[in-house]
């Protein structure tokens, strides 16, 4: 067993982490309703702001999301595991897919595009944001297939390989279930070899460290975002040196990201508030999109048109209400399916494996962490264990 199969201590950075990601999400699909709205233009401060997100907010959800695939590999094996990842992401999809059709059909008189009803139908043609769910389904079955977290070998060829095919999609995209974003593949593959242990331990250590590393990593990314990168998850026709700049860009915001979110989680209480929406990154994911659409439009109703305004109160939105909602559906078997998979379906599922006695831990680890930086406040690992996600 690596330390990456190993269970490790939740560790609050990374739960910040994927807050802010997910945040970051929210904000960029508020503004694109702006722009689609002709509420804000080409040069708006904010249509600034959305553009340079779009270049590392996806790359930096698929590495964060690519930490928890080898245990939760180590836990049901390779057809266990893919047999619930499956079934929980193509539940998801075409029930979210039904309902934001449905939604935005009904609505199609105050949206900016219209959503005809026969494209229920359609559902090997995914749109807006619902794709990213069979990207995951792809991601999950390539890394646990090749696990290219094991061994320096499977590092090298199948790690850097999955790299490399990303690097080369990047801005590829078909709109057919299970081609869109699969340059996202090459951030999945390095989250899947860091793995949480490893990335825990790292984001335990000194702050002023990963500030630094912000700063310079923030820094590379304004310079890349100079040269025109491209987000790799829309349809861009760029040469290969482009593609590799954008990627590279990717790569710096969200290490930038990531030294955001150690930064953040050295304070308990934004920790604690900001780890508990990371902990439910997929219930906010799956409903924001008709949420802030929704605000925007009552908003436009009562006369407020200032974008600023529009934004953050979207984005509180888009965060919160579905926040609540998937709090409220937990232990509500009637109520849970919207985010997770119904009770009778995940009774069918294999189960995981028995647990097995953990290693010693190892020098990269959560545990050896705190034992060289007892400082970390609350940064330091409480009692449980990062779900599977």
């Amino acid at each position: 067993m690596t330390p990456s199969d190993a269970t490790p201590a939740r560790v609050a950075a990374i739960d910040v982490a994927r807050a802010v990601a997910v945040i970051g999400v929210v904000v960029n699909h508020s503004i694109d309703g702006m722009v689609g709205a002709g509420l804000i233009g080409d040069g708006h401060p904010l249509e600034r702001l959305n553009a340079a997100l779009y270049v590392f907010r996806m790359p930096a959800l698929a590495l964060l999301l690519g930490l928890f695939i080898p245990r939760s590999v180590a836990r049901r094996g390779v057809a266990g595991y893919l047999a619930h990842r499956g079934a929980v992401l193509v539940w998801l999809y075409l029930l979210w897919f039904a309902l934001q059709s449905s939604i935005e059909s009904l609505t199609s008189d105050y949206k900016n595009l219209e959503r005809p009803w026969g494209a229920i139908v359609r559902v090997w043609e995914p749109f807006a944001h619902l794709w990213f769910l069979p990207f995951l389904l792809v991601a999950s079955a390539v890394l646990a297939v090749l696990q290219p977290w094991r061994g320096r070998a499977r590092q090298v060829l199948a790690g850097g390989g999955l790299v490399l095919v990303g690097v080369l999609l990047w801005g590829w995209d078909r709109n057919v279930v299970g081609l869109t974003g699969l340059s996202l593949l090459a951030f999945a593959a390095v989250g899947s070899m860091l793995g949480l242990a490893r990335l825990g331990g790292w984001m335990q250590r000194s702050a002023a460290g990963w500030a630094a590393a912000g700063v310079a990593a923030g820094a590379v990314f304004l310079a890349l975002l100079q040269l025109g990168p491209v987000p790799g998850t829309l349809p861009e026709d760029v040469g290969y040196l482009t593609r590799a700049v954008s990627a590279l860009a990717a790569a710096a915001g969200t290490l930038a990201l990531l030294a955001v979110a150690v930064l953040l989680s050295r304070s308990a209480p934004v920790a604690a508030f900001l780890a508990a929406i990371g902990r439910r990154t997929l219930p906010v994911y799956l409903a924001h999109v008709v949420i802030v659409a929704g605000v925007r439009v009552a908003l436009g109703a009562v006369g407020v048109d200032q974008p600023v305004v529009i934004v953050v109160v979207a984005v509180l939105a888009g965060v919160g209400l579905p926040f609540a909602a998937a709090v409220f559906a937990d232990g509500r078997p009637w109520a849970s399916w919207l985010f997770d998979l119904p009770e009778p379906l995940r009774r069918r599922l294999p189960r995981p494996r028995a647990r097995q006695p953990l290693p010693a831990p190892e020098p990269n680890t959560v545990a050896a962490a705190n034992a060289v930086a007892p400082q970390s406040g609350p940064l330091r690992a409480v009692r449980r264990v990062q779900p599977e996600n």
